[in-house]
């Protein structure tokens, strides 16, 4: 029977790294009888790797109005890919960190929707899913919302966050057993996410275990691709940039290259924590029952899903001794950079003036631009004649 992998994230656990390294390997996942089929969909705001974005993705026409017919074209057209890989392979794979949050969005869920695909189509469906324990997830998917500054939740602090946990499933074993009822138990493929955790060194060799090859040197990690967070300082600034009213996606990219610059090279503090010791064990506490059925039911294991342990010394608050630090490092990389800008800019100008006060010249003097032309052929004939008779000597 043919075998979609469908890889559903979860968000931050590498998904564009993993969707990557698939495009990047595809001739060696052919030669096994794996493909993973770039899709024709173009959506704002999604990679192009992300192949099973058509599944969710709401689509808009013209006037940028969602579009649900459109969107019903796009599933019958992906699914057609999907099909036509299969005349050729006997295993297709899929990726796309939202169909974890986004799966039962719609009052008919894309998993009742992909069932009726396999029982017309019989394919099986194995399901992917990388989890990661709840209290860092949270924070990593917070502080990547506040750092891209285009969603509704970018200007939520963290004790909002925290109280309205808006679209972020975090009951990991209730979630699975709802995939479950539509492709079946036996069909989920569930990861941690850690190195501790990962079947081989990487998560790249963990990825190919989970589909069922061996890894080995053929395949190639072509570029590193990093999606790096910002520091605890940092996702508080832009956070409150996102609320400036005449701020547009440029100027939102020009906060977010800069402020992901300065965490880069001046990390996080580790003795701060986005929790008190008391918050983090109440919130790990909360699912760690659940984690422990899905170690259980899921993966075979009777052990906690994910370990516990407190390192930080204190709960971090915009008012840390830090703070300032980096503020005044954001003012004088931004001036830096618009330094940089003006000076390319004055160099452009440059540029154009002296081709601009060429094209003058020749205007005002047409007959002496064509002399010269002329003049020049004419020395160059001369030469190559000189250089034919020497030769001829």
């Amino acid at each position: 029977m043919k075998t979609l992998y469908l890889h559903i994230g979860m968000p931050r656990t590498a998904t564009t790294v993993l969707q990557k390294f698939c495009a990047d390997n595809q001739e060696e996942l052919n030669r096994h009888g794996y493909c993973y089929p770039l899709m024709p969909f173009q959506y704002p705001n999604a990679n192009p790797r992300r192949t099973a974005h058509f599944m969710f993705g709401w689509a808009r026409n013209e006037k940028g109005i969602r579009d649900v017919e459109l969107e019903k074209q796009y599933w019958v057209e992906g699914f057609q890919e999907v099909y036509n890989a299969f005349e050729k392979y006997d295993n297709v794979i899929l990726s796309d960190e939202g169909l974890w949050n986004c799966g039962f969005r719609n009052e008919e869920s894309v998993w009742s929707k992909l069932k009726k695909e396999m029982e017309i189509h019989a394919f099986c469906t194995k399901v992917i899913v990388y989890l990661r324990r709840q209290d860092d997830f949270l924070y990593s998917w917070w502080n990547q919302r506040i750092k891209e500054g285009l969603y509704c939740e970018c200007t939520l602090s963290w004790e909002e966050m925290t109280k309205k946990l808006p679209i972020v499933h975090l009951d990991y074993f209730e979630m699975l057993n709802q995939i479950a009822e539509f492709v079946g138990k036996e069909n989920l493929i569930v990861r941690r996410f850690g190195k501790e955790y990962f079947d081989g060194s990487t998560i790249y060799e963990d990825f190919i275990h989970a589909i069922g090859l061996q890894y080995t040197d053929a395949y190639q990690i072509q570029t590193e691709v990093f999606n790096m967070g910002l520091t605890k300082n940092n996702v508080e600034l832009k956070r409150i940039l996102n609320k400036l009213p005449d701020s547009d996606a440029q100027s939102k990219r020009m906060f977010q290259h800069i402020l992901a610059h300065n965490s880069n090279w001046r990390k996080d503090n580790p003795k701060y924590s986005m929790y008190s010791q008391s918050e983090a064990s109440e919130f790990y506490e909360k699912y760690r029952e659940g984690n422990r059925l899905v170690a259980e039911e899921y993966m075979g294991r009777n052990e906690d899903l994910f370990s516990f342990a407190y390192h930080a010394e204190q709960k971090w608050t915009p008012q840390n001794e830090e703070m300032l630090e980096d503020i005044i490092l954001f003012m004088g990389t931004s001036l830096m950079e618009m330094e940089r800008k003006i000076k390319t800019q004055e160099q452009e100008i440059k540029a154009q003036k002296k081709e601009m006060e060429e094209f003058k010249r020749k205007v005002a003097h047409p007959v002496r631009t064509i002399g010269k032309k002329v003049k020049n052929k004419l020395k160059l004939a001369k030469n190559i004649n000189a250089d034919g008779e020497n030769v001829k000597n």
